[in-house]
């Protein structure tokens, strides 16, 4: 799904009428199957022979949402198990953990702001 969404992407956003009329991706070389010197096609030919009919499916547009959420947040999607072995094989914790205030502000700070902020809300109201 994250291939497809990576070769959709331009169309997605409007750049282009279709993922082949966007000279710098990989499209190019995976739709005629010859390298480019940038681009190897094996690896994608072995997976999905017709690359043209997998980008020509429809889109998951739930599938999609979600890449573009995580792609937001800098994190890896994916299941408890995918992230354990993520964790593992990096040894980084990759799961959200809890949020906490910004450094060099202590939750009074953010309180203060918060009571000015809707104190400049409430007069600009009236």
């Amino acid at each position: 799904m994250a291939l497809v969404c990576v070769a959709l992407n331009p169309e997605r956003v409007g750049l282009v009428a279709g993922p082949e009329d966007w000279r710098w991706c990989s499209v190019h070389a995976q739709l005629t199957g010859r390298e480019n010197g940038r681009t190897t096609t094996a690896p994608m030919q072995e997976r999905y022979p017709d690359f043209a009919e997998l980008i020509a499916r429809a889109p998951d547009h739930e599938a999609f949402a979600c890449l573009c959420r995580a792609e937001s947040i800098g994190r890896p999607l994916g299941d408890e198990r995918f992230l354990a072995s993520l964790e593992r094989g990096t040894g980084r914790l990759l799961e959200p953990g809890k949020r906490r205030p910004k450094a060099g502000r202590g939750a009074d700070a953010e309180d203060d702001l918060i009571h000015v902020l809707s104190l400049e809300i409430f007069a600009y109201a009236e």
